[in-house]
C-alpha cells in the first residue's frame, strides 16, 4: 500500500478518472473519422483484418469503436507491442482484432517463448482470458470468439513473469489465428527492470493483474471443511456427521437417519428416520408402473469428501440409470437419466417421497410460507414468473429439501432482479405445463411428496433427464455458543474510527462494514486502490481493541468502478450480466443512471447505487447485475483470500448472493486455513413477493448452509409472523445455524429462539447481553418450546417458551404472540428442568423489562414473579423469568 498522504495526495485525481466528463474524454472513446477509416481501409491488409496492441491503462471500451489513435498508427506499428514490467509481476496488455471486411470466426491465439539474452518467458506463461481459463469448479474450458464485421474484439493477454528472471529485454510473437482467414503475427517485446513485485502486483489495481483472479483455484480442497467429518461408505449405507444413508437399489435413498436432539445438538443414541419407506422412482404406461430389474448399486467413488454411485435397471422399453454423488455436509445429487427402448406413450415419469412423522411437521417451499404442516395437501405446477422449484419437509431435527432440475439447469436471478434471469424450466420434470408437484398428507403426521412429468410420447432412443439435488438438515450441529462469544455492532464503518468506539461501548466485539463507507466506498470491491489502506487501518484500530472486523462482501451486483470493468465487458456476458441495457426498468430503477446509458448503453442490468460523502462527497457509487457461476467467483475467492492476508478481515457478511456451494465451500477453505476463527454471516431481503419470485429466502440459500455460520433473515419479515413461520424461515434452528432478529422488533418473541437484535441496526441488544453474560448463557442448554423435553409450559396455547438451563437456574423467554394480553401459568416439570426452583425474578432489561414493577403481574412486587399462580402478560409481550433453587 501506499503512504496515507500519497494515497490522499492521488486521490482526487483517481476519482477525476472514474467521472462522467474523464469517461467521455478517453482516447479510446474517440473514434476514427469517416475519412480516416477510408484511408485505413485503403491499407487493409491480405488478412483481410487489422491488429492493433494497446496497452493496460487504455482499455479498449466498445465492439462499436475504432479509436482515432489507432487509424493514425503506421502500419508497421500497428501490430508491434512494447511494455515494461517488474520481475515478479503478473503483466496485462491487449490486442485488438478489427474486422472490417467480413467476420473473423473462431480467433485463436498462439503463443511463443519471450526470449531474453539470459532467460526467457515461457510460452505457457501467457494467456488470453477472453478464450478461456478455469471455471468456478476448477475446471479448464475454451471459448469460441467471433469478430462480426465492422466490430472490434478485445483480447485481453498476461504474462505471468517469474520473479527471480533476469532483468533484460525479452522478444517474442503471439498469433493471431482466425479460422477462417489467414494468420497475423503480434511482435511482443517485455522490458524487465526493477526489484521484484510482490504478490505480482495484485496489490496495485491499476495494473490489472487482479484478472489473473478470474482463474484462481483459491480454496480447492478435497477435505471437508470443518465441522464435517470424513464419508464412509460401508456396503449400500453412507455415514457422514449428521447421520446416515442407506441406499435403494434404485440409487434413491431407502433411508437417511438423523442423529440430532431437539436442541440441534448431536446424539449418537437418536436415530430420526426421515422416511416411512424408500424413495421410489417410478415409470408408468398404460400397462402400470414399468417393472425394472438390474444388478444393484455400482459404487465409482468413495473418499472423504464424496461418495459416488450408479444404478442401472431396465426391462423392454426403458433403460433407467440413476448416477448419484453424496458430499460429506450432507448434500447429494441423483441424476436420473429415463432412455426409452422403443417408440412408446408414458403415462408419467414421477418420484414419490414418502416423509415420516418426525420429517414431516414442517414444511417450506413451492410459494409457501414456512410454518407447520398439519392438513397440507395441493398441487403445485412449473412458471416461470416464480422462483420456485424447491420443496422442504423436516421438523428441527430432521429433514430433507428436494430440488428438481434437468441438465439444462441455469442458476437464476435473486433479489429484484428475477424477472431478468428467471427458472428455466426443466424439460423432463415440467414437461410443457404438464409436470408437477402434489403434496399431500399419507396420515395426520405424515406427508407425501410425489414431483411428476405427466403424459408424453417418448421416441426410440430419446432420454430425458430427471435430476434432483438433495439437502439433509440440520447441515450441522446449531453453535448456542456464539450468543456469548460473538456480538454484533452492524452500521458500517468511517474512516475516523468513531464507530469502533461505539461498538466497544455497547459491548459489540465484531463489527460489519457495509459497502458505501469511506472506509469501504464501492459494492463488492473492498480492495479498491482509493480505500483498501483505509480500511486496513480500521481494522488494526479495531483489532487494537478486541474487535474483528467483517466486511460486507458477496457475488450479484458489482460497481463499475472496478479497475477490471472493461476487460470483464470484453467478456461478453460472461461476467457482466446481459441484459435489457439503458431501457431496464427496476424497482429501484425507473431508467439507469446517466453514466450507464451514457458509456454501457446495452448489454446489462442496473443495480445498487448510492450516493458517497466524507472525502467521497459528489461520487456515486453505480453498481451492475453480475452473471451467476461465472469466473467472478474465481476472483471474489482470491479477492477474499488477499483480504485474509492483507487486511487482517474477521470474516464477510453476505447479503443476497450468486454465489453457490462449490465457491462458498471454497471460501470456508480460505478463512479457515491459518485456524483463526472467521466466519461467513448471511443475510436476505424477504423474496415473498413478485419482484423476487415467491420464494422462502432459505430455500434458495439452502444448498449454503453448511458453510454459513449465522443467519441475519427477513429484511421484511415483521414480528407479528406466527411462531412456526418464526422457527422454519426466521430462526434458523431447523437447519443448523444461529440467527438474529431485524425487522422483527420483539425481544420476548426472539429469545424463544435464541435471537437477538444487532445493534444499532435492529435494536439495542446489551441489556440482553448483559443478562445472558450474568447467567453464564455459553454454559447452558436449550429447550425450545418444540421440544418435549422443554420443562417450562405456560397452560395457554398462545403463550410459548423456551428455557435455557444453566445448573441450578434457568432463563425463560416468554412471548404473547396475539395482539390480546394473555393469562398464563407456569408449569414446570422439576425433573426436566433439572432441579425445583424456590424463586422467580425478572432481571431488569432497560426500555424492556422495567425493574420498578410489573403491572401485568396484579402489582407484584419489584423484580418478584408469581411461580404458583396465575399470571398476565399483554398483548404482543413477554417476559425473561430468570429461575432459581
Amino acid at each position: 500500500f501506499e503512504s496515507q498522504s500519497a494515497r490522499d495526495a492521488a486521490l482526487l485525481e483517481s476519482r477525476v478518472s472514474h467521472g462522467t466528463a474523464a469517461e467521455a474524454k478517453s482516447p479510446m472513446r474517440q473514434p476514427a473519422s469517416a475519412d480516416a477509416l477510408a484511408a485505413l481501409l485503403r491499407e487493409a491488409p491480405a488478412q483481410g483484418y487489422f491488429c492493433f496492441t494497446e496497452d493496460r491503462a487504455r482499455d479498449i471500451r466498445s465492439p462499436d469503436i475504432l479509436p482515432a489513435h489507432w487509424a493514425a498508427r503506421p502500419a508497421a506499428a500497428r501490430s508491434r507491442f512494447a511494455g515494461k514490467c517488474a520481475p515478479g509481476e503478473f503483466y496485462t496488455w491487449q490486442i485488438a482484432l478489427y474486422a472490417p471486411l467480413g467476420e473473423a470466426e473462431d480467433v485463436r491465439l498462439v503463443f511463443s517463448d519471450l526470449q531474453g539474452a539470459t532467460g526467457k518467458i515461457p510460452a505457457s506463461a501467457l494467456r488470453c482470458f477472453n478464450l478461456g481459463g478455469v471455471n468456478f469448479q476448477g475446471k479448464t474450458f475454451t471459448k469460441k470468439i467471433d469478430v462480426q464485421k465492422g466490430k472490434v474484439g478485445a483480447f485481453w493477454i498476461g504474462a505471468d513473469v517469474a520473479e527471480n528472471i533476469p532483468a533484460g529485454t525479452y522478444t517474442g510473437k503471439i498469433k493471431v489465428v482466425p479460422k477462417n482467414l489467414p494468420p497475423t503475427d503480434i511482435d511482443i517485446t517485455l522490458t524487465v527492470a526493477g526489484a521484484p513485485l510482490p504478490d505480482h502486483g495484485d496489490n496495485d489495481g491499476f495494473r490489472k493483474t487482479r484478472l489473473r483472479w478470474l482463474d484462481s483455484r483459491a480454496g480447492e480442497t478435497t477435505q471437508p471443511t470443518a465441522p464435517y467429518t470424513p464419508l464412509r461408505a460401508d456396503g449400500k449405507t453412507i455415514s457422514f456427521l449428521g447421520g446416515v444413508v442407506a441406499l435403494a437399489p434404485s440409487g434413491l435413498p431407502a433411508q437417511i437417519t438423523t442423529r440430532y436432539s431437539m436442541d440441534g445438538r448431536l446424539n449418537a443414541a437418536t436415530a430420526n428416520k426421515i422416511f416411512n419407506s424408500e424413495v421410489r422412482f417410478i415409470v408408468e404406461t398404460a400397462d402400470g408402473e414399468e417393472t425394472l430389474k438390474g444388478n444393484g448399486l455400482r459404487f465409482t467413488r468413495r473418499d472423504a469428501e464424496e461418495v459416488a454411485w450408479e444404478s442401472r435397471r431396465e426391462n423392454k422399453n426403458f433403460l433407467v440409470v440413476c448416477a448419484g454423488r453424496m458430499q460429506f455436509d450432507g448434500f447429494a445429487e441423483y441424476k436420473i437419466a429415463v432412455t426409452a427402448k422403443n417408440n412408446i406413450a408414458v403415462k408419467d415419469i414421477r418420484l414419490e417421497v414418502p416423509y415420516a412423522e418426525g420429517a414431516s411437521k414442517y414444511f417450506m417451499g413451492l410459494g409457501k410460507r414456512g410454518g407447520l404442516a398439519k392438513n397440507l395437501a395441493f398441487n403445485w405446477k412449473w412458471d416461470t414468473k416464480k422462483h420456485q422449484d424447491k420443496v422442504w419437509f423436516g421438523d428441527v431435527n430432521a429433514g430433507w429439501n428436494i430440488k428438481c432440475k434437468d441438465e439444462n439447469y441455469v442458476r437464476p436471478l435473486i433479489n429484484i432482479y428475477y424477472s431478468f434471469g428467471k427458472i428455466k424450466e426443466p424439460t423432463s420434470w415440467s414437461n410443457s405445463g404438464k409436470g408437477g408437484v402434489r403434496v399431500s398428507r399419507e396420515t395426520d403426521r405424515s406427508a407425501l411428496v410425489t414431483a411428476f412429468g405427466g403424459t408424453r410420447n417418448m421416441s426410440k432412443g430419446e432420454t430425458l433427464n430427471f435430476d434432483i439435488e438433495t439437502l439433509i438438515t440440520p447441515v450441522k450441529p446449531i453453535d448456542r455458543g456464539l450468543m456469548a462469544r460473538e456480538r454484533f455492532y452492524h452500521a458500517g464503518g468511517e474512516r475516523s474510527g468513531w464507530t469502533i468506539g461505539v461498538a466497544k461501548g455497547v459491548g459489540a466485539n465484531y463489527i460489519n462494514v457495509h459497502h458505501a463507507k469511506e472506509v469501504y466506498p464501492y459494492i463488492n470491491y473492498p480492495y479498491s486502490d482509493e480505500s483498501a489502506s483505509d480500511l486496513r487501518d480500521y481494522i488494526k484500530k479495531a483489532n487494537q481493541r478486541d474487535i474483528g472486523v467483517r466486511v460486507y462482501y458477496t457475488t450479484r451486483e458489482l460497481t463499475v468502478k472496478v479497475p477490471e470493468l472493461w476487460a470483464l465487458r470484453s467478456l461478453g456476458s460472461e461476467v457482466l450480466f446481459d441484459g435489457p441495457g439503458k431501457d431496464t426498468k427496476t424497482l429501484i430503477h425507473s431508467k439507469p443512471a446517466k453514466w450507464l446509458c451514457d458509456f454501457l448503453g446495452n448489454h446489462f442490468i442496473p443495480a445498487w447505487y448510492a450516493t458517497l460523502g466524507g472525502i467521497y462527497k459528489g461520487q456515486t457509487d453505480i453498481s451492475i447485475i453480475t452473471t451467476p457461476d461465472s469466473r467472478w467467483n474465481n476472483f471474489y475467492l482470491a479477492g477474499l483470500d488477499w483480504m485474509v492476508k492483507k487486511l487482517g478481515i474477521a470474516g464477510v457478511y453476505v447479503d443476497d448472493s450468486a454465489l453457490e456451494r462449490t465457491t462458498l465451500r471454497r471460501a470456508r477453505t480460505i478463512l479457515d486455513a491459518d485456524g483463526k476463527r472467521r466466519s461467513i454471516d448471511m443475510h436476505s431481503w424477504s423474496h415473498l413477493n413478485g419482484y423476487a419470485g415467491y420464494a422462502s429466502s432459505l430455500q434458495i440459500y439452502m444448498d449454503l448452509l453448511p458453510y454459513v455460520d449465522r443467519l441475519w433473515l427477513g429484511e421484511g419479515f415483521g414480528a407479528a409472523n406466527n411462531p412456526d413461520f418464526w422457527l422454519v424461515e426466521m430462526s434458523g434452528i431447523p437447519f443448523g445455524l444461529p440467527a438474529e432478529t431485524l425487522d422483527a422488533r420483539n425481544l420476548f418473541r426472539g429469545m424463544v429462539y435464541g435471537m437477538l437484535p444487532r445493534a444499532p441496526w435492529s435494536g439495542n441488544p446489551t441489556p440482553m447481553w448483559q443478562i445472558l453474560d450474568s447467567f453464564g448463557i455459553q454454559n447452558a442448554q436449550t429447550r425450545g418450546y418444540w421440544d418435549a423435553r422443554c420443562p417450562v409450559k405456560t397452560g395457554n396455547p398462545e403463550l410459548y417458551a423456551t428455557v435455557y438451563i444453566n445448573g441450578d437456574k434457568a432463563l425463560v423467554a416468554l412471548a404473547n404472540w396475539t395482539a390480546k394480553p394473555q393469562a398464563g401459568t407456569l408449569k414446570i416439570d422439576a425433573a426436566l428442568l433439572g432441579f425445583k426452583p424456590s424463586r422467580a425474578t425478572l432481571p431488569e432489561i432497560k426500555s424492556v423489562q422495567a425493574p420498578q414493577r410489573a403491572p401485568e403481574q396484579n402489582s407484584q412486587k419489584a423484580g418478584a414473579f408469581v411461580l404458583d399462580g396465575e399470571f398476565n402478560v399483554g398483548a404482543n409481550g413477554g417476559y425473561i423469568i430468570l429461575l432459581e433453587k
